[in-house]
């Protein structure tokens, strides 16, 4: 059963009785406070009238906070406070204040039932645009969805009528809007086929909404451009690459169309392109592929500088690109791209940053798929005092790296090295999860392996101990320097 709607009051002002009360309470005090003036000029001497002036004071403080408290009170109509709580939205959204803009966004939806009531598709719009908050300004997918999917039964069980094109275009955006933000919810959440399902919906009333005076082509287009890439990535996930192959050539001619050939937003959709492809396996055209990231990294090469990051960003995806390839020259390709983009984060990050240390580890895996291991070992060791400052000491990613150098020595044969390596990850994640967490678990399982084997056990219990010769020989007797008293 549907909730009944919430009848619009009005909200009393200044006027009516409350106004006369008002009034003749503040002429009372107008009045007293005369007095008190009166009085005051009308004083003989200081010290006969001290005591009742000091009275007099009181009472007219008393009456004053009296009247600035009737003074003070707000009577803002809601319509005013709704639109301040749209404009701080935006305001707090430009300055990344997204805790607070979210307490704004839910404010419009209250304020909004108090001026719309409950099923007015303006309320439906302050649910959807509380939605799109959660998820663009917080990435909480379960929250947007859940708040799109109210907006969306607002919208379906309340009966929506407007004269107004503006309106009706307006009710259509916002239909389009729960869609689009249900899609990509969905798809975060790993449910492909409602979010291909949510964003077709979208793609439809995008359409129909066209059809209005008051919406522009370029407007449309914007949106057009926006779900063709959803559903190209979507289609990428349930690995229908002809469907996701046909929305990127559909996103590219809209963006080529309305921006130009080198336009910026063409850099993404390269890249899609190329995944894509990369992503049919033994069947992929690897030199498409290739060629597509390289028409990305060439865009972004004509428009920024030779050391930006977006530059780096674009060597990087190229590199990955190259990687994928499996081909002696393949690899070179990357190790040349990964280079340059480590060249360039090392110049406006630093080397203890999050994104070089990446690079680095990137550079160390390809090292060990081209057989230079020993380089790869020194590269991964050189990284650990860096990792410890960015991530801790006791952090994944320093764990990470004792088992990787771990694995490399073992798959070397230098079952020692080994040991030393997964025992330095073993105590790290034994601090992090204790003893009985998976993680540790299975690093004590390679260290029981490799104890398994006699001459490593043996080797260990030996390094252990510190040999006899090296330990300083027990004795009795306490040497003195001086005999003890009363000794001869």
């Amino acid at each position: 059963m549907d909730d009944p709607a919430l009848s619009i009051v009005d909200v009393p002002g200044y006027g009516g009785d409350y106004s006369d009360e008002f009034e003749e309470e503040e002429d009372e005090i107008e009045e007293d406070l005369n007095e008190n003036e009166n009085s005051e000029n009308n004083e003989i001497s200081d010290e006969e009238n001290r005591a009742p002036k000091t009275k007099k004071k009181i009472k007219t403080t008393k009456k004053k906070k009296k009247r600035n408290g009737l003074r003070h009170i707000d009577m803002t109509p809601p319509e005013k406070l709704l639109k301040l709580a749209e404009r701080d939205v935006k305001e707090l959204t430009n300055n990344e204040k997204n805790d607070e803009a979210i307490r704004q966004l839910t404010r419009c939806v209250a304020l909004t039932r108090i001026v719309y009531g409950d099923k007015h598709w303006k309320h439906a719009q302050a649910y959807s645009n509380l939605a799109q908050g959660y998820f663009d300004l917080k990435g909480y997918a379960p929250q947007a969805y859940q708040h799109a999917e109210t907006a969306k039964n607002i919208m379906m069980s309340g009966l929506h009528t407007s004269q107004s094109d503006s309106d009706k275009a307006a009710m259509l955006s916002t239909f389009m809007d729960i869609y689009y933000t249900m899609g990509r919810s969905c798809s975060v959440l790993k449910k492909q086929n409602e979010a291909e399902q949510a964003f077709l919906k979208a793609d439809s009333i995008s359409k129909q909404r066209l059809k209005s005076p008051s919406v522009s082509v370029e407007d449309s287009r914007v949106w057009d451009i926006k779900i063709a890439i959803a559903l190209a990535k979507v289609n990428l996930r349930q690995q229908k690459q002809a469907g996701a192959m046909t929305y990127y050539e559909h996103a590219k001619d809209l963006i080529t169309k309305s921006k130009g050939a080198d336009s910026l937003d063409l850099i993404p959709i390269y890249q899609g392109m190329g995944q894509v492809e990369q992503s049919k396996g033994k069947h992929a055209n690897q030199e498409h592929a290739i060629e597509m990231y390289l028409q990305g990294h060439s865009i972004a090469s004509a428009h920024y500088k030779t050391n930006s990051v977006e530059l780096a960003s674009t060597a990087k995806a190229l590199a990955s690109a190259y990687s994928n390839t499996a081909d002696p020259h393949g690899e070179a390709s990357a190790e040349s791209y990964l280079n340059e983009c480590l060249a360039m984060y090392q110049l406006h990050y630093g080397p203890n940053h999050e994104k070089t240390i990446g690079i680095h580890d990137e550079l160390a895996k390809l090292m060990i798929r081209t057989d230079r291991k020993t380089d790869s070992i020194s590269l991964l060791k050189s990284t650990i005092p860096a990792k410890q400052e960015v991530f801790g000491e006791f952090s994944d990613e320093t764990a990470d790296t004792n088992k990787l150098i771990a694995s490399i020595h073992l798959s070397n044969g230098n079952m020692e090295l080994a040991l030393k390596a997964f025992r330095k990850c073993l105590s790290i994640q034994t601090m992090m999860y204790g003893s009985n967490h998976k993680k540790t678990k299975e690093t004590q399982a390679n260290i029981d392996v490799l104890l398994a084997n006699p001459n490593l056990a043996a080797k260990d219990r030996m390094s252990s101990k510190a040999p006899l010769s090296d330990r300083p020989r027990f004795s009795s007797i306490v040497s003195r320097s001086k005999p003890v008293a009363g000794s001869k």
